[in-house]
């Protein structure tokens, strides 16, 4: 009776350590498209390249994360388009740091009607 107990214990403990980080990782592309939507949003109708900076650096961050732990093509596509779009928007060139946001969101998103099949 007592092994069944503290293989239960054991088990619930590895889960409760686990389960998180699963669930995180499935997070991420959500979380990457909304802040590629927003940088299209900044660079577009609100021209504030700084914001789009902002927001790109962010689903930069996710997508990469994702990218290591998922590897698949729409993402490292959009990996390219993003530091493009933060570099541009940095130099202040809106316009091009714009269509590059735009190209990133639209593989993010192709990246997430492949991953939901």
């Amino acid at each position: 009776m007592n092994f069944r107990a503290i293989w239960l214990a054991a088990s619930l403990g590895i889960s409760a350590l686990v389960g998180p980080t699963l669930a995180l990782a499935d997070d991420r592309l959500p979380q990457a498209i909304h802040h590629m939507s927003e940088a299209v949003v900044h660079g577009g109708k609100l021209h504030d390249a700084g914001l789009l900076a902002y927001h790109a650096d962010l689903a930069l961050e996710k997508v990469e994360g994702l990218e290591k732990f998922k590897p698949n093509p729409h993402t490292a596509e959009a990996i390219v388009h993003i530091k493009a779009a933060i570099e541009e928007a940095r130099a202040n060139h809106l316009d091009s740091a714009t269509t590059h946001a735009k190209e990133g969101l639209q593989h993010l998103e192709d990246a997430a009607k492949e991953t939901s099949k």
